[in-house]
Parts: C-alpha cells; sequence; structure tokens
C-alpha cells in the first residue's frame, strides 16, 4: 500500500490583518488575515520547519529523498532539496528534486513520489516538502491574497498507512496566466482574471471528475475534499459544480491565513484530516497551468488521529501574532529599493562545517562526557583531554543561561533590540544563538526562559544564502 504515513506543517509566527492593506491604499477591505514570513525567513527556512514537524518520532536516516515544490524558490540554479535534507540530517545516499514554476508542484511531486516508489525496490519513502513566499504588487488586489507558509507528507509504502493513495490524475494547459518572467519581472503578471478563473475551473472540475469516474466514486461520497484556491467564490463554483456535500471542500483557510501558493492544497488536506471520516474518500487537487487530482481513503481513523496528536502542524495557527503596522509587511517583504549591509561569508567554512552549523552535531568527550558547540575545538573544556571526541546529535531546545540586548546587528542600527542569548541545551551544550519572533524584548526575555531552535536566513554575504540557527520563544514543537 502506498499512501500518507505523516504529515507536518509550519505557519509563521505574524498574521497581516488585510484591513491594513485595505487602509494604506484605500482599498475596499477584504476580511480576515494573511500569514507572513518574519524577514529571516524563506522557503528553505519554513520547508525544514514543516520537515521537522513531519519527521518527528520517525528515523531520518530512514527517509529515501525530498522532492521540494516551490514557485520561489531561494536559488535558480541550486538544489533546495539537497540542502533541506541536509539540515533534516538524511543520509547522503537519497533522491533530492527541486519541483518549480507552477502552483500545482506541490500536488506533482506527490505524483511523482508515488511514480517512484512504485518503480524502484530500494525506496521506500518521500519526503514532499511544499512552501513559498510569493511578493504581490504593493496596491494591487494580489495583496490580498498571497500569504506564507509551508506543508509536508511523508508518502511511504508500507502494510498499515492512515490515509492510502488509490489513483490520481493530470492533465496539462497552456494557460494564458498568471506567470512572472525569470529576471525580467518583480511581480506576477496576468491579462485578464476572468480568463485565470475561467481555467481554474475548467481544469480542476475536469481531472476531478475523471479521477471519481475512473474509480466508480460518486460526488456524493466523498468525505473530504481539498484543492488550491485564492479566491473563496470559485472554490464554492467548484464545489457546486462538482456536487459535494456541504461541508466536504476545506473553505476557510483563505479567510484565516491568505493563499499559500503551492502548499495550499497540502495544508486544506492536513486541515481536512484533523477530523477525519471512517473510511472516507478524499480529493487532493492542485491547479496550475494543467490540474492534478488524488483519490486518496482513510484506511484507519485511529491512526489518522495519532498523526494529529504527535505533530504540531496547524497548532502553529493558534499562536500567531497580528501585525499593527502594515509598514512591518513592507519591510520583510523588501518592498523598498535601498542600499542593504553586506556580510562577509565564507562557503568553504559552510560546507566544511556542515554538520555542526546546518546539523546542529556537537562534540561529547569520552572521557568525562561534557558535551561542547561548536566541533572545530580540539580539546574538552573540562577535562582537557585532547582529540577524545564523539559526535553526538544537539537538541533543539534548551534554557536562556544568559543574554544580551543588542542594538547593532549586521551593520544596521535597531532601535528595538536583538537579543543574543546562551542556550544551554537539552541534553548537554551550550550555544550562542540570536532570538528571533520576539516583542519587547526588554521586558519579555529572561534568564531561564524555555527557548527552541529554528533554521533562519542570516545574510548574503559571498554572494549566496547564508542560514544557521535562531532561538525563539517555545511555540509547540515536539
Amino acid at each position: 500500500m502506498i499512501g500518507i504515513k505523516a504529515y507536518g506543517a509550519y505557519l509563521p509566527k505574524f498574521l497581516l490583518p488585510r484591513e491594513l492593506i485595505g487602509k494604506a491604499w484605500d482599498f475596499p477591505i477584504v476580511p480576515g488575515n494573511k500569514a507572513i514570513a518574519n524577514i529571516d525567513e524563506d522557503t528553505i527556512t519554513m520547508g525544514v520547519e514543516a520537515g521537522l514537524d513531519c519527521l518527528n518520532g520517525i528515523d531520518p536516516k530512514s527517509i529515501d529523498g525530498v522532492f521540494f515544490a516551490s514557485t520561489t524558490p531561494v536559488y535558480t540554479e541550486k538544489d533546495s532539496a539537497s540542502l533541506i535534507a541536509t539540515v533534516l540530517d538524511l543520509r547522503d545516499n537519497i533522491i533530492t528534486v527541486d519541483f518549480t514554476d507552477s502552483l500545482k508542484a506541490g500536488t506533482t511531486a506527490i505524483a511523482r513520489a508515488v511514480d517512484t516508489i512504485k518503480a524502484n525496490k530500494d525506496v521506500n519513502s518521500l519526503l514532499i516538502i511544499a512552501a513559498d513566499t510569493r511578493i504581490p504588487e504593493p496596491s494591487t488586489m494580489w495583496e490580498y491574497g498571497y500569504a506564507d507558509g509551508a506543508a509536508a507528507l511523508l508518502i511511504a509504502e508500507e502494510e498499515t498507512l492512515p490515509i492510502s493513495i488509490e489513483d490520481y490524475y493530470s492533465i496539462s494547459a497552456n494557460v494564458t496566466g498568471p506567470w512572472k518572467r525569470s529576471g525580467t519581472d518583480k511581480f506576477i503578471r496576468t491579462f485578464e482574471p476572468k480568463m485565470d478563473a475561467q481555467f481554474y475551473v475548467t481544469s480542476l472540475t475536469t481531472v476531478i471528475s475523471e479521477i471519481l469516474k475512473r474509480n466508480n466514486v460518486e460526488p456524493g461520497t466523498v468525505g473530504h475534499a481539498a484543492y488550491n484556491y485564492s479566491n473563496p467564490r470559485l472554490h464554492a463554483r467548484v464545489s457546486k459544480l462538482m456536487k459535494f456535500p456541504q461541508g466536504v471542500a476545506q473553505n476557510g483557510m483563505f479567510f484565516q491565513i491568505g493563499d499559500l501558493g503551492t502548499a495550499m492544497p497540502l495544508m486544506l488536506l492536513i486541515s481536512a484530516i484533523k477530523r477525519p471520516k471512517p473510511d472516507a474518500k478524499i480529493i487532493l487537487a492542485g491547479f496550475g497551468d494543467g490540474a492534478d487530482a488524488f483519490l486518496m481513503q482513510i484506511q484507519d481513523k485511529k491512526l489518522v488521529r495519532e498523526l494529529s496528536k504527535n505533530h504540531v502542524a496547524l497548532g502553529y495557527q493558534k499562536k500567531m501574532t497580528p501585525l499593527s503596522n502594515y509598514n512591518v509587511f513592507i519591510d520583510n517583504k523588501k518592498l523598498l529599493e535601498k542600499d542593504r549591509y553586506t556580510r562577509k561569508s565564507s562557503s568553504v567554512i559552510m560546507w566544511r562545517e556542515t554538520d555542526s552549523i546546518y546539523q546542529m552535531y556537537g562534540n561529547k568527550c569520552k572521557k568525562c562526557g561534557a558535551i561542547q558547540y561548536p566541533c572545530m575545538i580540539t580539546s574538552c573544556f573540562e577535562c582537557k583531554a585532547i582529540e577524545q571526541f564523539e559526535k553526538v546529535k544537539l537538541q533543539l531546545k534548551g534554557t536562556i543561561f544568559t543574554y544580551t540586548l543588542d542594538h547593532l546587528i549586521g551593520g544596521s542600527y535597531y532601535e528595538t533590540p536583538i537579543p543574543r542569548c546562551v542556550i544551554d541545551l537539552d541534553g548537554g551544550g551550550r550555544v550562542l544563538l540570536d532570538m528571533t519572533e520576539i516583542e519587547k524584548p526588554e521586558e519579555n526575555v529572561k534568564i531561564g526562559m524555555r527557548v527552541e531552535l529554528t533554521f533562519r536566513k542570516m545574510h548574503e554575504g559571498a554572494e549566496f544564502h547564508n542560514y544557521y540557527w535562531k532561538c525563539r520563544p517555545e511555540r509547540g514543537r515536539n
């Protein structure tokens, strides 16, 4: 049986109320909020978070590959999936592939994962991660929709799985829009929104109708339906044309957190199965220059419920904070052109110290058992033994031992200081990290405070993206 073994999700801490967008541009107010990434987040950091959530309780060395889907990859000629796999501490002898340039990249990656597992006896599990941070053109209706987030599914072949994948069907369509030219356009373009709507409805209803027909499934028997959308009215039109029973199609997410791009159908699926119906048929569909549709079935309701208990998933949503200032959104997306400080860096050091910098391995002294970080120091700080170390994986949670508040970071002065924290990690090891996602740090950062580590974008020294770990107040990650 091939199906979904586990899932994970990540939503940034901050929400932008759409009311602030309307007031900024004197637009009609659209209700709800949308999730926006912090200035130190991108599709790789959010993908790592979703992957960590998905693999909670699962040995990362057992995973046979990572398929990463995004229309906003960090690089255009570098594999994002391989970097994510490295940070998640997967094996080297795995498959890593990026799927991009289409909003259905996430569902297409799932289809290719199913094909790969069927075709290759050495591949039993593939981690699918979808993430997007699309930048809307200011003072346009796109601003109301585009949101940031990531979702992950672990597709596996096992005798017993919570959800099975019964079949899939895909079509291709060279539609007129939306599009963005490489190296030319900064923002999404489109010819005619009405035509976009027509292609969306036609493509989705075509693939969903065909997948139901191929498997002799009546629309009225479908228990859950998850398909991406950026317009709630069009979402409702698809549901009506397909004759799905009321409440089957997941439709509240746009108003709560916005349109998550490639991650949207996966996130809608995760939301749907939080309250699984026994033996229910599930439709998952993605749209973008064509469409993909999957027929799935809940095999074990108890196992599906266990997934919700074992993973943070949409629990992040409960701890999101609405912004009070539209300018924060503009700054996070770097929509204002200005000279930015460039830091020095070394790609060779990043490669040489991968296990320490990306994977958070430390050294454990074989003589006294002391754990220290980073790994480049050759003598034990406790017993002074020379080169008597073994590698040990550090925990991603800890307690603040001490801290300082610094206004000058990376060549920029910040009115609100950045906490720089010395953290005693659970299980041993001490690290120095900047804190992110903290409000009023002068009041809220305390010695003894519990924090968790989060993989973030640091700077772009040496003309490539530099990543490392930061700490943040606990958000509930297991």
